[in-house]
């Protein structure tokens, strides 16, 4: 598609510009060209930066701008060649990239690796636990430990913000908070209610009258007010105003009464919220004194607690997303880097700029200083304030690169049809005011029934509101909001409503995957979910909300809390309850009765004769047991696998979903584990996460022809034929922490008062009004990206007639758009019951017999471990369990004697001091003792012929056997044998045999030897010996990769193997 002239103002400048790009209006279009214009103007891709913010996006851009280079300068193949190199990513991708090339100047390791979304936060929450535990004493003396642990934990969210913050004291407030509580009162004082009531006040009179000495008290309060004077004493007397009193004849009638009524009502409410907001009367405070007592240690506390964390990744090598944009501000303050990047690049594109946070602004002036720059962004679509986005950023950059002029304006959607556009420049006109800007549709066709917004909203009758007995709040209001969604879009389906089909520009029958339900939150989507697949119709919820609350990760987790601790009971009555075994309330109420005296449940399990519980005590037993060998990720696949957990939720409402989160937790697991077996180092790890708040995403499900359920947030960037926004009456939740900051105002805090209440100090006042403002504004925002997400058609409903977002958009849809009614009936109020899932079809292939193991290739030591006991290989080579001890339980360092000998004899090293370099942890003594071994090889007679006869030395094999590879370093090679090292304490050929015939087989050679050092003994294999093994690694061979594991303990098996301590069948144990 050509360029409109806008989008070729934009492409084609030969300057920096800034250009706003509102929904839809084709802005990747317009950047894939801006890039093949600075690409036919000499500059090479790799002299052009391109970024956006997700790794989609830049997936995206770099593939248009791919097809746009490819297309039009196809003769060019060098430069297609260097657009594979280019720098077109994200923004941290960019920020990485300047720490790693500069890893010096930016302080960072040359190797670090960049922790993702879910390592960052686990990291933090365990090594800043760390950090507080070993903070010197003295910081907590004024600061108790709950509310460091909490102001600094949000510190560190935002590094550079915090510091600067940390350096502000009361000069820098108190202007604004003097400026502040007169804005509050001007804004007072000119309130319409306020102007019109003061008048009325002032038109009568009842002298001796009740209500008139309320109404003198209003009007001294107002005048008081009006020229600044007590104005807290004041509004108190306004609150205190009472219109219960009063009589009609006084007043000259029942009107005039009213009126003066209505009056002093309206001056109470407002002098009652201008109270309630504490702006009008704000004056430091006490709490402005403590927390001014306590910045010396706060500041003290965050430098230390963030040269804490920073060592730990600078030797743990990881680096976060909030480190990689400060070291690369760190690098970038080096005026020999910013010189070495002014040369390199050259020309930068930024999308979505209005995302853009105050550290990334600073980092991409430094960068930017020299060069051509492109920023697309649109303020309207600023909503990610919770991340740190600051839509002032996009503001002040348009200034500067316009300080003169207008930035260029895309304002022609490509997605929205015309009469749909139309209303929705109708509706945000009133409602963004300045922000606004119109767009014009390209989509002009014909579309039966005309596009436009349908409002819809719950009304509730008299009737129902005066019975008692019908719950008519907000939950029941919105589930009869939830089974209209569910009418129109089942109606919508029925009809077959046509639909624009982007990729062919025509028109089409709607399907269930056109249509996008988007949310404020999650919350309310698994109503609206249930209540659209109760009609058959398949809906998609693609995650939302903390892995840890899902009711499977609970479940997981009580069971690995069981098997951390069998005495935690809470645990293990989770457990039971759990699909793990569904044993039922009444049983576990008959159990818990029968309980005697300070026992716990698993105790009186192991005596308990109830039928019901039979199988959990077995089962829970078994798992016990495995708990000693098993990772705490194999507990829980084989607790599914031994009762079935995974086919219970398959089959219950929302199967794809649980299935998701149960995989999502393991996953989880998995990574806390780092290798562990200890059940209850993951426990602890969880418990930090969960003390932390820290929120792990759920696992997205696949996409499909289904309706998709979302937040507005997670929606941006997409589009639909048809879009609807739900609860739109639900009040905006405001967050109350404990700590507010800003860099140009200081640090506040909520503060316990005598009594144990936390109260606000001033300056968190203003940081909190601050917030609402803000918060209020990006409440817009938001709401018109959800709008203007929709092609063909937008359908609002709301649970109430107002309130909420529909409150925000009021001025925009009165008048346009009237409401259409949402009788509020009892029946539909009602839950709805969750979906069953489908019954999967039976599969076409039955296995009849076990697959097989799975090994594709093994060491050839391993083949030994399998012929002295099964289990034994299975711990070592399946579990990778590394042994508790050499040996019968008594420790030493037998594999490292034997590590060290084979280094001295393949490097030919003969000084102890030499030798220790390859195990310094290793005590002198120990290392003395392998040279030793490895000197009677050079040394001893009987090994003469072979040290002379030998033509190689470590020579690596490997031979397939039945489908297996073995792999395998032979020690010594000669014309006609093999030989191995061996420094066993003592003399078992017959264990190391299938190791000497693998290595036998595999050169061809007739005879194997085992050199035993530390007897001056060489056993030899001849021929014979060696031909009749094949049959037996044969046979061993098939067994193992059958998966046939039953142990074969003797006493000599068991006294070398240092899996005793794990294993309930050695014949040590037995014995004692």
């Amino acid at each position: 598609m050509p360029l409109t002239q806008q989008q070729q103002q934009a492409a084609y400048s030969p300057h920096s510009v800034a250009v706003t790009a509102g929904a839809g209006t084709g802005k990747t279009h317009m950047l894939s060209e801006r890039y093949l214009y600075f690409s036919q103007q000499g500059f090479s891709p790799l002299q052009i930066v391109a970024v956006t913010f997700t790794e989609k996006a830049a997936a995206e851009l770099r593939s248009r701008i791919r097809s746009t280079i490819a297309a039009s300068m196809s003769d060019r193949p060098d430069l297609l060649a260097e657009l594979e190199a280019a720098q077109i990513s994200t923004f941290h991708a960019l920020a990485a990239r300047i720490c790693r090339e500069h890893y010096d100047k930016a302080n960072v390791p040359p190797d670090f690796a960049v922790q993702d979304e879910l390592d960052s936060p686990i990291w933090q929450a365990e090594t800043f636990a760390d950090a507080l535990a070993q903070m010197p004493s003295h910081l907590y003396e004024g600061i108790p430990f709950s509310l460091m642990r909490d102001v600094l934990q949000a510190l560190l969210a935002d590094p550079l913000t915090a510091k600067e913050s940390l350096e502000r004291d009361r000069t820098d407030w108190l202007p604004l908070l003097e400026l502040t509580r007169q804005q509050a009162l001007d804004s007072l004082l000119a309130d319409g209610s306020w102007l019109s009531s003061k008048p009325i006040l002032d038109s009568y009179a009842a002298p001796g009258d009740k209500l008139d000495e309320h109404r003198l008290n209003a009007l001294e309060a107002i005048a008081s007010l009006e020229q600044g004077h007590d104005v807290a004493q004041s509004l108190t007397v306004l609150n205190s105003l009472k219109i219960n009193v009063g009589s009609q004849k006084n007043w000259g009638g029942k009107e005039a009464l009213a009126e003066v009524k209505a009056a002093i009502s309206s001056l109470r409410d407002l002098a009652r919220d201008a109270l309630k907001s504490g702006l009008i009367t704000l004056e430091p405070n006490r709490y402005d004194d403590q927390t001014e007592s306590m910045l010396s240690a706060l500041r003290e506390a965050f430098n230390w607690t963030r040269e804490f964390l920073q060592k730990a990744k600078y030797q743990q090598r990881v680096l976060d997303f909030n480190d990689l944009e400060v070291h690369a501000l760190q690098a970038l303050e080096d005026p020999a880097v910013q010189h070495y990047y002014a040369q390199r690049w050259q020309v930068f594109l930024i999308d979505e700029f209005q995302d853009t946070n105050p550290s990334q602004g600073q980092l991409l002036e430094k960068l930017t200083a020299q060069s051509t720059i492109t920023i697309v962004g649109d303020v309207k679509q600023s909503i990610y304030g919770f991340r740190r986005a600051d839509v002032r950023v996009f503001q002040d950059w348009q200034a500067r690169i316009h300080p003169n002029s207008d930035p260029v304006e895309l304002s022609i959607s490509f997605r929205t049809h015309q009469s749909l556009m139309t209303q929705i420049n109708q509706v945000f006109a009133p409602v963004l005011g300045d922000l606004h800007q119109p767009l014009t549709a390209h989509r002009q066709e014909i579309l039966e029934p005309t596009p436009e917004i349908q409002l819809y909203t719950v009304t509730v009758d008299d009737e129902h509101q005066d019975d008692r007995s019908i719950d008519t709040n907000a939950e029941p209001c919105r589930r009869v909001e939830a089974q209209k969604i569910a009418d129109l879009v089942e109606e919508m389906l029925v009809a077959k409503l046509p639909v624009h089909d982007k990729p062919s520009g025509q028109l089409r029958e709607i399907q269930p995957k056109d249509i996008a339900i988007l949310s404020r939150t999650w919350g309310p989507l698994e109503l609206y979910g249930n209540a659209i697949a109760a009609r058959d119709i398949p809906i998609l919820q693609a995650g939302g909300g903390n892995l840890l609350d899902t009711r499977e990760a609970k479940d997981a987790w009580a069971m690995l809390r069981f098997l951390a601790d069998p005495t935690d009971s809470l645990a293990l009555a989770a457990v039971l309850r759990s699909p793990f075994f569904a044993v039922s309330d009444t049983t576990l109420y008959t159990f818990a009765q029968s309980l005697p005296a300070k026992t716990g449940w698993w105790k009186h399990l192991g005596t308990s004769t109830e039928p019901n519980l039979s199988r959990a005590r077995e089962i829970l037993g078994e798992l016990l047991i495995a708990r000693r060998t098993e990772a705490p990720t194999r507990l829980l696949q084989l607790g599914d696998r031994l009762t079935g957990y995974t086919a219970v939720i398959a089959n219950l409402p929302g199967a794809d979903r649980r299935m998701a989160d149960w995989q999502g937790f393991g996953e989880l697991v998995r990574s806390l584990e780092v290798g562990s077996f200890d059940v209850l180092a993951v426990i602890r790890r969880l418990k930090r996460l969960q003390a932390a708040e820290v929120k792990i995403p759920r696992p997205a499900l696949a996409g499909g022809n289904a309706v998709s359920l979302m937040t507005i947030h997670g929606s941006k960037g997409l589009e639909w034929p048809v879009v609807i926004v739900p609860d739109l009456a639900r009040p905006a939740s405001h967050d109350s922490p404990t700590v507010r900051f800003d860099p140009e105002l200081g640090v506040a805090l909520k503060l316990d008062d005598d009594e144990g209440e936390r109260q606000k100090s001033a300056l968190y006042t203003l940081l909190e009004q601050r917030k609402k403002t803000d918060d209020y504004e990006e409440s817009k925002r938001v709401l018109y990206v959800a709008l203007t997400r929709a092609r063909d058609r937008l359908i609002l409903t709301a649970a109430k007639a107002a309130g909420g977002g529909l409150d925000i958009l009021q001025p925009g849809l009165e008048g346009l758009i009237a409401p259409a009614a949402i009788p509020f009936a009892p029946a539909l109020a009602q839950p709805v019951a969750p979906v069953a899932p489908t019954i999967p079809p039976l599969p076409e292939q039955i296995m009849l017999y076990p697959a097989r193991a799975g090994f594709a290739e093994l060491p050839v030591t391993a083949l030994s471990d399998y012929a002295i006991c099964p289990l034994r290989f299975k711990f070592r080579h399946v579990d990778g369990h590394p042994g508790y001890t050499s040996g019968n339980g008594v420790p030493n360092f037998g594999m490292e004697i034997g590590k060290l000998t084979h280094k001295a004899l393949e490097l030919g090293i003969d000084q102890a001091e030499t030798l220790s370099a390859y195990a310094p942890h290793l005590p002198v003594s120990t290392v003395e003792e392998a040279l030793t071994l490895a000197q009677h090889f050079h040394q001893v007679e009987v090994y003469a012929p072979h040290r002379a006869a030998a033509t190689h030395s470590e020579q690596p094999i490997s031979i397939t056997v039945g489908g297996l590879i073995l792999n395998g370093v032979i020690d010594l090679v000669g014309e006609d044998y093999v030989l191995d090292f061996k420094t066993d304490q003592t003399i078992n050929p017959e264990h190391h045999q299938f190791q000497l015939w693998a290595y036998s087989r595999a050169t061809g050679k007739p005879q194997a030897h085992l050199a035993y050092l530390r007897h001056h003994y060489l056993h030899t294999f001849d021929a014979t010996a060696l031909s009749k093994l094949e049959s037996q690694a044969s046979f061993l061979i098939s067994g193992l990769l059958k998966g046939d594991f039953m142990p074969t303990p003797s006493e000599a098996s068991c006294d070398i193997c240092s899996y005793t301590g794990v294993c309930d069948l050695c014949i040590s144990h037995s014995n004692t």
